[in-house]
């Protein structure tokens, strides 16, 4: 997983412990407070942001629009730290108040009626780790794919969050088994949340994104070829008035017939083509500062 200022297990349990005993007001503004000097001092981040934003928005790095969109993320940032580490430690009635609605839950339901299970497709857009907390909320049973973050502690705090709401993890690496688990929970009609936007391991395939060819991970869209599970693009995303909506699109309809790689790389192209469409919908909400290809 990538470094950032934020990325070391004193940040992390500081948050932790502020969001447990001060107001939710309070740690909105601190959250504001600290990215906005962490802001001052990412000079990379901020480059790869608007590098990024350029490509997706076609302006220049230079526009003034895609520099205010960059303070931006950053500020949306705070709060969703803030919220990661708050909204777990709340009763599932309080959780419920940050969030305004959820769109499309029908979809969820009908995937599973079908009982093959559910894959909640996500990008780096809005707030996707609290997505979790937000369906555990509705009583939804869920899973999340995740990374394994730079330090041990870090990931014992992390996984903590998610396991006080009940959220099963699976950790992933480069070995083939790691899928295993995965596809034994999806059988039994289980909903897994997985990020489709980042080739971690830098073994997927290449897809044309924002007109640039980048490399997307296989695994979101290989598990649904291989369960049968219904590839449900999700959303968390944050409404000017700071509370959160939920959006399910519709269950993508993947190609399953043909040369396996084409149809891998036909299905990767329509999961290209809905990312593409909410972070020009909502790019302040788009937190992607490694640059999307090399510049």
């Amino acid at each position: 997983m990538r470094r950032h200022i934020l990325d070391n297990p004193l940040s992390y349990y500081a948050i932790f412990h502020l969001a447990r005993h001060l107001p939710v007001r309070v740690c909105h503004w601190l959250g504001k407070v600290v990215v906005l000097v962490v802001y001052a001092f990412s000079r990379n981040d901020r480059k790869g942001l608007s590098f990024n934003l350029s490509i997706a928005l076609n302006r220049s790095q230079d526009d003034p629009v895609i520099r205010k969109t960059v303070r931006q993320i950053f500020l949306n940032y705070g709060q969703y730290m803030a919220d990661f580490f708050l909204i777990p430690q709340l009763p599932s009635h309080k959780v419920k108040t940050f969030f305004a609605t959820i769109e499309g839950e029908d979809v969820l339901q009908k995937a599973l009626a079908n009982g093959r299970g559910a894959i909640l497709l996500l990008a780096h857009l809005g707030n996707w780790e609290i997505g979790g907390s937000m369906l555990r909320a509705m009583n939804y049973p869920i899973a999340v794919v995740a990374m394994a973050h730079n330090t041990t502690a870090t990931d014992i705090l992390v996984n903590r969050v998610r396991y006080d709401k009940g959220i099963k993890v699976f950790h992933v690496d480069r070995s083939l088994f790691s899928s295993i688990d995965i596809l034994r929970y999806l059988r039994n009609n289980g909903i897994v949340a997985i990020s489709g936007d980042k080739d971690f391991y830098n073994n997927g395939r290449p897809v044309t994104y924002f007109g640039k060819t980048v490399s997307f991970p296989l695994g979101p869209v290989v598990m649904a070829m291989n369960s049968g599970a219904d590839l449900i693009p999700a959303f968390v995303l944050k409404q000017p008035d700071g509370k959160y909506f939920g959006v399910l699109e519709e269950a993508i309809p993947l190609d399953l017939e043909g040369d396996r790689y084409e149809i891998i790389d036909k299905n990767l192209a329509k999961t290209a083509r809905i990312f593409e469409r909410y972070i020009r919908a909502y790019p302040d909400q788009w937190y992607c500062p490694d640059p999307i290809v090399d510049n």
